[in-house]
């Protein structure tokens, strides 16, 4: 399994240039569509055309499971922007998207996951809770990530506005696995090895 997590696509996507270039992307903004500031999804979109990615924009929350399932097998690339994480999980689990994606990550196909998306693919997201609100229509009865790894993505750690947040969920859940990552660093998953690297 090929993933790269990462707070801010924009600021550390060079780093994996080379697999974008000249590729199929499925751009998935589904955790940003209710979300006040989306700049992110912007800056995201203008660095991949800028690395001749081929870019395929998808709202898995508005589209139909057929045409997603199509886009997924045609992609080189599966890109979630960052947004809130626990819309983002409820999309994926209620239109089955999650299995749909699991399957074409055992192709060998890189997944991006920007904040929210990297927070998903953790085995709960319910430590993310501070600083992502779940939103009314929150339709799981539990906070299940991907369980993509064994570990939990703490992104924007430290950076403004979320300095003050980050570390309080640091220190409230000590006892998990977190992996603390700012805005100029990633998260390299290639199998069961997992590493960050820095712009």
């Amino acid at each position: 399994m090929k993933l790269f997590l990462c707070s801010h696509f924009s600021q550390v996507g060079n780093l994996i240039k080379e697999e974008i270039e000249n590729k199929k992307v499925v751009f998935i903004p589904t955790a940003s569509i209710n979300e006040g500031y989306t700049g992110y999804v912007g800056s995201a979109r203008k660095l991949f055309k800028k690395m001749g990615a081929n870019l395929t924009e998808i709202d898995i929350s508005k589209e139909d499971f057929k045409t997603i399932e199509a886009v997924f097998e045609e992609t080189d690339v599966i890109y979630f922007t960052g947004g809130n994480s626990f819309f983002l999980i409820d999309q994926l689990r209620k239109t089955g998207v999650d299995k749909l994606l699991k399957k074409e990550l055992k192709k060998g196909k890189l997944m991006i996951g920007e904040s929210a998306g990297s927070v998903i693919c953790a085995p709960s997201i319910s430590y993310i809770e501070i600083m992502d609100e779940k939103p009314e229509d929150y339709s799981q009865i539990d906070d299940n990530g991907l369980n993509l790894i064994d570990f939990y993505v703490l992104p924007h750690y430290l950076t403004s506005p979320f300095k003050k947040i980050t570390a309080t969920i640091l220190k409230k859940f000590s006892d998990l696995k977190i992996y603390p990552i700012n805005n100029h660093q990633a998260i390299m998953v290639n199998g069961k090895e997992s590493k960050i690297i820095e712009k």
